[in-house]
């Protein structure tokens, strides 16, 4: 999954670094995990250390967390179409937390998610399986959110 970072429109200005630049996301089944611990520590490193107003709560990704569990339950049960509905939302829903909270961003861009949800999606336009992908994407979720609190994240 390829993917550039980087939303400076100035050309005159110098590049700025986001934290989703040098992060590797592959999405594969023996990957993930360590790929969600990598986002968290780095997440942590960047935004930790910059003055900002906006900061990344354990409460945020808790609630964007809970989404998940209805497409893992929909997963489960079979339900693809309908989970498949559901990652439409939880798209929406990360792309607009993006939009209100800086930290959010750099973690939403960072962890790929929205990519992903892109991902699932062409894989389901292709009348590939999906459900293995819709269970991995919520417990993704899951690790970056467990990672999170590991790693000292705020409430």
């Amino acid at each position: 999954m390829a993917f550039q970072a980087g939303r400076n429109n100035n050309r005159n200005q110098e590049p700025v670094k986001h934290i989703a630049e040098g992060i590797t996301v592959s999405f594969k089944p023996n990957s993930y995990v360590s790929e969600a611990e990598e986002v968290i520590k780095a997440c942590n490193n960047e935004l930790h250390f910059k003055v900002r107003r906006d900061k990344i709560t354990y409460s945020q990704l808790r609630k964007i967390l809970a989404m998940t569990s209805t497409i893992y339950d929909l997963a489960n049960m079979g339900d693809v179409e309908t989970a498949l509905e559901k990652v439409q939302y939880f798209k929406i829903q990360l792309i607009y937390t993006a939009g209100r909270n800086e930290a959010m961003r750099e973690f939403i861009d960072a962890s790929r998610l929205v990519l992903i949800c892109d991902l699932i999606s062409k894989y389901a336009e292709r009348n590939k399986p999906v459900r293995k992908k819709l269970i991995r994407l919520c417990k993704y979720m899951e690790a970056l959110v467990a990672y999170f609190k590991y790693y000292g994240g705020e409430d």
